[in-house]
């Protein structure tokens, strides 16, 4: 049973495995994320050091039994585990004095393993085989104790395959290491367990193609926060670099230190890593604040081999650090001698400028002044012409006048001569007819004076309303609606009208007007002052607006 669920977890990681694709477009966000848990250090680091307070606090209480203080001892080495060596070697070895105290062989085995796990790690290889060297009967220890004394030679033996130079004696200890990692495998109930020690077989057999399932399944059953996902994903990152992906590293380099800060510990690899690949990729300034983190969690955690480790990327960035400084410093030389020739530059233009603009005020206030003359003649101009069109039109309208009065002035003429011939043909026969008194009896009834006068105002209003057709319309627009003048028949004017019929003519003369007209001063006078006290208020000259009836727009409204 145990074997079908560990293969349906194995099926499911190569799903999940076989579905991750190239993680370069996520980089970014991650070390977003990475970038936030580092400034959040802390806080996690408060949350680990309550937990241990509140186990220390417990630990404080009197009354415990041996095996509950061994319990509590225990955990706190758990706790400071990965978090502060040498409180972790002090309450392991509390726990291995209680341990003793209980005559119990499993817990000394299991503190004795600790110990040798925790040496391990801080590369102090003689006391982890002192304390691996000091269990010599394995025979009755149950599988728990037996997995912890398995792990701990597995760990001991890699490490020291890690520091020891090529030859027969690494071969041994690379063989101890992988015995003991079928040992610890074969007594394991735990699955992450299982799938470690035969990810590192495949590993040591350079089988990648079975090491990538195996460290998969590791990453699916553990949770992202967790020190173990931090431990399985830093695997996956190598792994990833040997499957020829080495694009997709740095993501799982990243994970890897994610979960580490998340689970507030002080001892990890993957941050360091991440600033070496940060360096290889030209992000020095990240790089040294991620090296920089890790160096104060080191230094916290108390471990040389660990501080060595993180040293060695600290020169290279140190010396990219100095690489980029050079460059910004030549940088700033050439940016300063840029802007020196650009104020130069500046300085020249604006005086250049302001000569410039000295002369163009110059110019311009010489063209104004010849613009102002230029308006004042064009302005001149506009009146001139404006007069020139008043007196055009008044002269059109004269040559019309006259043209239409001097061509009925010779027709009346004609007219009249052709009527003294008549009459005179007519005295003639009568007087050669010796009718003399007929004559005279024709000559008293008739009244040519006043047949004459009806003939000259038919004929003068025919001829006038032929010029201004539209003058008694405009005429009324001048006065108020109770001074307007109708004439009894259309085609004729009245006496007011024939008086400014002439006016409009340029007959101004009160005693003309009354010759032509035939009848007295007074009564022109009159009627003169009569019309111009019905004019319309607003109207300021009266005869002058009538004047000019006739001459469209421009004449009849007159300044």
């Amino acid at each position: 049973m145990k074997r079908i669920m560990l293969l349906v977890v194995l099926c499911f990681a190569v799903q999940t495995a076989s579905a991750t694709g190239d993680g370069r477009e996520e980089l970014p966000r991650l070390l977003r994320e990475l970038d936030g848990l580092i400034g959040r250090r802390k806080v996690f680091h408060a949350l680990r050091e309550a937990r241990i307070d509140s186990l220390k606090s417990e630990l404080a209480r009197d009354g415990l039994s041996s095996r509950r203080r061994y319990d509590l001892t225990v955990q706190l080495s758990d706790s400071y585990f990965s978090y502060q060596s040498d409180s972790t070697i002090f309450y392991l070895n509390e726990s291995l004095g209680l341990a003793e105290e209980l005559a119990d062989g499993n817990l000394v085995v299991r503190a004795r393993s600790a110990m040798a796990m925790c040496y391990s790690l801080n590369g102090r290889f003689l006391e982890a085989r002192q304390a691996l060297d000091g269990m010599k009967d394995t025979l009755n220890l149950d599988r728990t104790t037996l997995l912890a004394y398995y792990t701990a030679q597995h760990r001991c033996n890699r490490e020291l395959h890690g520091q020891t130079v090529p030859g027969p004696q690494r071969r041994r200890i690379h063989a101890r290491e992988l015995y003991y990692a079928t040992c610890a495998e074969a007594v394991s109930d735990d699955p992450v367990t299982r799938f470690y020690y035969d990810y590192m077989k495949a590993m040591a057999a350079r089988d990648w193609a079975r090491a990538e399932p195996l460290c998969d399944s590791m990453l699916s059953l553990c949770s992202p926060d967790s020190h173990d996902y931090a431990k399985a994903a830093n695997h996956k990152a190598f792994l990833e670099e040997r499957l020829g992906r080495g694009d997709r590293k740095i993501v799982w380099l990243v994970r890897s230190a994610m979960a580490d800060l998340r689970s507030a510990v002080r001892d990890y690899g993957s941050l360091g890593a991440v600033a070496d690949e940060l360096l290889e990729m030209g992000d020095a300034q990240r790089a040294m604040r991620y090296i920089r983190a890790a160096i104060d969690d080191t230094r916290f955690y108390n471990s040389p081999i660990r501080s060595w480790r993180d040293m060695n990327v600290l020169p290279r960035i140190v010396q990219a650090y100095s690489e980029r400084n050079s460059r910004v410093h030549t940088m700033y030389i050439v940016l300063i001698v840029i802007a020196s020739l650009f104020a130069v530059s500046a300085v020249a233009g604006v005086l250049f400028v302001l000569c410039q603009n000295r002369r163009l005020a110059a110019v311009q206030q010489t063209l104004r002044e010849s613009n102002d003359k230029l308006g004042e003649l064009a302005r001149n101009l506009s009146e001139t012409n404006e007069r020139l069109s008043c007196q055009n039109v008044r002269i059109a309208d004269a040559n019309r006048i006259k043209e239409v009065y001097i061509g009925g002035f010779l027709k009346t003429i004609s007219e009249y001569i052709n009527k003294l011939a008549d009459s005179h043909r007519y005295v003639n026969k009568m007087l050669r007819n010796d009718r003399t008194e007929e004559l005279r009896r024709e000559f008293a009834r008739s009244n040519v004076k006043d047949n004459e006068m009806k003939e000259f105002y038919a004929q003068f209003d025919a001829m006038f309303l032929e010029l201004y057709p539209s003058f008694i319309e405009e005429f009324n627009e001048l006065l108020c609606d109770e001074g307007r003048i109708v004439p009894r028949r259309d085609g004729s004017l009245t006496t007011e009208l024939r008086i400014y019929a002439l006016i409009r003519l340029g007959i101004c003369d009160t005693v003309t007007i009354a010759a032509l007209l035939h009848c007295s001063v007074n009564t022109v006078y009159n009627y003169r002052s009569r019309t111009r006290l019905l004019a319309r208020a607003d109207i300021r000259d009266f005869e002058q607006q009538v004047s000019v009836i006739g001459m469209g727009a421009g004449g009849t409204n007159p300044a």
